[in-house]
């Protein structure tokens, strides 16, 4: 475990370039709008700390903000995190309307699955890093109408232009569980 304890506050994102760019989300058509790159420091570490992060902005507001790294740290950890995403949704419903959302979704240190998505009644287990965030946690049924089986899905809430933190959100969902090796279930839950 490491010896300083883990602030959001402590990632800096500085915005290197922009650029009109379309890119392919799974099997969905083609998505226009506009490619952020950041070159981030995670001030948390002593080393190992130089990220850079692309933030994926569509013109169209139904679509979702992607938000990736794509150069990372030469930490074992860390390997294959280039290749993971977070993605943001707008706020429908609720006085957060407009701002934008993801799944707490945490990546799994045991490698058997690549995100363990937090439930509501899951909040108090999620790592000590989450504790300064928890204002801002909602279940998705407070803040979208769903249609699936993801209602009690937790989420948090960002505003929809702060893309800092939406890339700390994604170090402190991603890199600093796996690099904590921090175990979210048991194999069984």
């Amino acid at each position: 475990m490491s010896r300083r304890r883990y602030r959001i506050e402590r990632v800096n994102a500085e915005l290197k370039s922009e650029r009109r760019s379309r890119w392919k989300i799974r099997e969905n058509p083609l998505v226009s709008g506009i490619e952020r790159v950041y070159s981030v420091r995670d001030n948390n570490f002593s080393r190992g700390n130089s990220w850079e992060f692309i933030v994926r902005v569509p013109n169209r507001r139904g679509e979702s903000i992607e938000v990736r790294p794509s150069v990372v740290p030469n930490v074992r950890a860390w390997a294959g995190l280039d290749r993971r995403a977070l993605m943001f949704e707008r706020v429908t419903k609720g006085r957060h309307r407009g701002d934008c959302y993801c799944k707490v979704a945490l990546a799994d240190p045991t490698g058997e699955r690549t995100r363990l998505i937090a439930r509501t009644d899951e909040k108090k287990r999620l790592p000590y890093w989450f504790g300064s965030l928890r204002a801002r946690m909602r279940s998705k049924e407070a803040i979208r109408h769903t249609r699936g089986t993801d209602s009690e899905s937790l989420v948090m809430i960002v505003p929809a232009d702060n893309h800092q933190e939406m890339i700390a959100l994604f170090l402190a969902a991603k890199a600093w569980v796996l690099k904590e090796r921090f175990h979210f279930r048991n194999r069984n839950s």
